[in-house]
């Protein structure tokens, strides 16, 4: 009976020194993997938020060019209502309205 315990007590000693070391070992693999992995995710959220401002950057650019455009249609048309306004206040002296 004795031989019995001495040779499964030294078997389950190995065994239990052997998991704690292989734990061990493997703690330290998965805390540096999770760090990977949690400076990869990282990396793929600034790169998603970096193609965003670039994106907005450029409609930015578009918005502003059509403004530029716009403003100057508004003040063509603003010239055309003036040169109007200023014909009819002349026909309007021709017809003695004024």
């Amino acid at each position: 009976m004795e031989d019995f315990f001495k040779n499964y007590l030294s078997e389950l000693a190995l065994a239990v020194i052997g998991a704690f070391v292989g734990w061990f070992f493997q703690r330290k693999k998965q805390l540096a993997e999770l760090r990977g992995s949690e400076i990869e995710n990282a990396e793929k959220g600034l790169q998603y938020y970096r193609q965003m401002v670039d994106d907005l950057g450029t409609r930015l650019t578009q918005a502003i060019v059509e403004l530029n455009a716009t403003k100057m249609v508004i003040k063509e048309l603003e010239e055309k209502i003036e040169a109007l306004t200023e014909e009819l206040r002349k026909y309007k002296q021709l017809n003695g309205k004024l």
